[in-house]
């Protein structure tokens, strides 16, 4: 039978009769309605071999990225606590050496690990446990700059390293580092994290108020952020240790350290070896004055002017406070090596750090009697080299981009003075608008009893990263996850005693009862 709509069709349009036909069985209309064909099932692709771990290391050896070359990319194979991963190293400008870890078993994430002194060498080994266990992305660089720690001579008329160092390396690196993961895996990181101290914690605060877009968590630890002004206590107490009887033998250095323990380490409620409520620690030097004579179990007067020296601000002729000065607690273990330098040979690291910024950055002489420096005749170059090195408090920018952070400072720190930690955070206050604006994303902890960035009578292991991505990511402030500080066995890496960590200005205190070794026997009071 013809299909009426084949006579329809054809009536309304010449052009399709050639589709038509004259009619008659099989004349309806193929153009406008295709009779179904059977489909036909097509063959299966040869599916692409999968690149192993070991395939996808070994494109990065030899290449160039994002203006990087990069040198060795070697699969480094699990072992103990460390999953697999591939070690990549490369270098920018010449000069400024960097190394990336991508693990095979990858946590979408990435940290990128502060330095330390002057730099001068790599150290990827995150401070916090989780950075090394939770399968991150880690980058570490040398500053822009390779030697000693305590060698500032390349910074001597080379502002390239001297940008490098002050501002500019962790940023330059960090972006090499993001297009190394995105041609490893595929995508971005979903989360990027730095932790440092000392210089690590100053390059911390450099990357939070110069670049606020480059990380989401920041964990900053004892850090120099004002190289500066910093370096002038270190000179001015190296002046005071230089002057006639000043020096500190270490069994007078041991009798200050003592003095400090039996006056203060019960205001914790508990005679612990600690000094924990750190406020209410007020020492004088003084009541160790000599009476019948110098003695090893007394000070006299040019020793008491010299560690007045080290505990007080330093201020400028006009009264100004350059530095808040030291707090007592912790000097026997920590002063012959920042302080009189007993330790490491005669010279303390206060010193050494110091005559470096004067010698190669401040004045330009290599030669220069760093003894008859006079902050006031360089307050220019003082003024200049802070443009470079130095961290503001203006944190703005990084908080209105929804980025954590976390200040931490040992109290028995005897490079960076916790005194000035407690400066930077009131300041940031000031800075983003007040303390609730600050406290929204920024939460400040002082470790009793801890050294510079570890060590100690205190416990000085505590995860803060792990705090800090909860905190970025979860919205849980590290104040309310029960962080805990442990001190461990140097040989068995067991815990033998802990503390919960406490927002400043809260301290560990003792509850009354219970092992004083435990956490669970302290509470975070303010008085």
């Amino acid at each position: 039978m013809k299909n009426p709509l084949s006579m329809t069709t054809c009536a309304l349009s010449i052009s399709l009769l050639v589709a038509c036909g004259g009619g008659g069985s099989g004349s309806s209309l193929p153009m406008l309605f295709p009779t179904s064909t059977p489909t036909q099932t097509p063959p299966s692709p040869t599916p692409s071999p999968v690149a192993s771990a070991q395939e996808k290391c070994a494109v990065f050896a030899g290449a160039s990225l994002a203006g990087a070359t990069l040198k060795e990319a070697t699969l480094v194979p699990a072992a103990a606590a460390a999953a697999e991963y591939c070690k990549v190293t490369g270098t920018l400008h010449g000069t400024l050496n960097f190394e990336v870890h991508l693990p095979t078993e990858w946590n979408n994430r990435l940290l990128y690990a502060g330095g330390g002194g002057w730099d001068g060498s790599i150290n990827i080994a995150p401070i916090s446990p989780s950075g090394s266990t939770a399968g991150y992305v880690l980058v570490a660089s040398d500053g822009g700059r390779q030697g000693d720690a305590l060698d500032a001579s390349v910074f001597l008329n080379n502002p390239t390293a001297q940008a490098d160092f002050g501002y500019l390396s962790i940023h330059s690196v960090n972006e090499i580092a993001k297009e190394i993961v995105r041609k490893r895996y595929g995508s971005d990181a979903e989360f990027s994290y730095f932790e440092g101290c000392s210089n690590g914690g100053r390059e911390a605060l450099i990357q939070a108020t110069r670049f606020p877009n480059d990380f989401d968590g920041i964990v900053v630890r004892a850090p120099a952020y004002s190289f500066t002004e910093l370096f002038q206590a270190f000179v001015a107490n190296g002046k005071a240790l230089a002057a006639p009887g000043g020096q500190l033998s270490d069994a007078k250095v041991s009798l200050i350290g003592k003095a400090v323990t039996a006056q203060c380490d019960n205001l914790d409620g508990v005679a612990d070896g600690i000094v924990s409520n750190q406020d209410a620690c007020t020492f004088d030097p003084s009541v160790l004055r000599c009476t019948a004579g110098d003695a090893d179990t007394c000070l006299t007067d040019p020793q008491i002017a010299t560690a007045k020296t080290i505990y007080s601000e330093l201020k400028r002729a006009d009264g100004t406070i350059v530095y808040p000065g030291w707090g007592p607690g912790g000097e026997d273990l920590g002063w012959p090596v920042w302080v009189t330098g007993s330790a490491i040979g005669g010279t303390g690291l206060q010193f050494q750090f110091g005559s470096g910024l004067v010698k190669y950055w401040v004045t330009g002489d290599p030669s220069f009697n760093v003894l008859g420096f006079d902050p006031e005749f360089y307050s220019a170059g003082l003024r200049l080299a802070a443009t470079t090195l130095d961290a503001t408090p203006d944190l703005r920018s990084f908080f209105g981009q929804g980025g954590k952070m976390i200040l931490a400072h040992g109290t028995n720190d005897w490079a960076i003075s916790y005194k000035g930690s407690v400066k930077y955070f009131n300041d940031v206050a000031t800075a983003v608008g007040g303390a609730s604006t600050r406290d929204a994303s920024m939460e400040f902890f002082l470790q009793p009893g801890v050294q510079h960035c570890a060590g100690g009578v205190g416990p000085d292991t505590v995860d803060l990263v792990d705090a800090v991505a909860k905190w970025r990511e979860g919205g849980a402030k590290p104040s309310t996850q029960n962080v805990v500080a442990t001190k461990l066995d140097p040989t068995t890496q067991a815990p033998v005693l802990a503390r919960p960590l406490c927002k400043y200005p809260s301290f560990p205190k003792y509850k009354g009862s219970g092992d004083i070794n435990s956490a669970e026997s302290y509470s975070c009071q303010s008085s």
